[in-house]
């Protein structure tokens, strides 16, 4: 496995928590310009014993909100419409995921226990329209997180899961 040496906007993270299955975050936005530097990660709903791929990922969800639509992070026209045409519901909504933010000192620490998969164009802002966020800068609570119910502490939260698909950037 290749060591970390960067984060970018739109990498799909994998790593095997304490219960032995892999899980995934995406990488949302980071913060690189200033220190301290961090990332900011989506939880995606993958929980299996088999390591997932760029291909298969693409049918699981993040966990987010449909959250009011404001003037300071918008979508595009074309952004909008496939959020939703996939997820009608939102409308007239804008998704945002619930963030997990790991500052790059910490996460330099606890590096080798990750794999990129990958790297999907996702929209910008998404971790911006969402309605909260939490400090995952540890690997023993991102195992313990990620070995739980996060789907039901997410949930308590007000968070759903969201098709993934809904916030790719079509490459034209």
């Amino acid at each position: 496995m290749q060591k970390i040496t960067d984060i970018h906007q739109g990498d799909l993270l994998t790593f095997r928590a304490v219960d032995n299955k892999y899980k995934v975050l995406l990488c949302t936005s980071t913060c690189k310009v200033r220190s301290p530097q961090y990332f900011t990660f989506a939880a995606l709903t993958y929980d299996s014993s088999d390591k997932p791929t760029i291909t298969n990922i693409l049918d699981y969800e993040f966990l987010g909100i449909g959250n009011t639509k404001n003037d300071y992070f918008k979508y595009s026209d074309i952004e909008l419409n496939k959020m939703w045409t996939i997820h009608p519901e939102t409308k007239p909504y804008y998704l945002g995921s619930y963030g997990l933010t790991i500052w790059r000192k910490d996460f330099m620490k606890f590096r080798e226990n990750f794999e990129v998969i990958g790297n999907l164009k996702i929209v910008d802002n998404l971790d911006k329209n969402g309605n909260s966020s939490m400090n995952a800068s540890g690997w023993t609570f991102l195992n313990q997180f990620f070995s739980g119910n996060y789907n039901l502490v997410l949930s308590n939260r007000g968070q759903k899961p969201f098709k993934l698909k809904s916030i790719l950037v079509d490459e034209v």
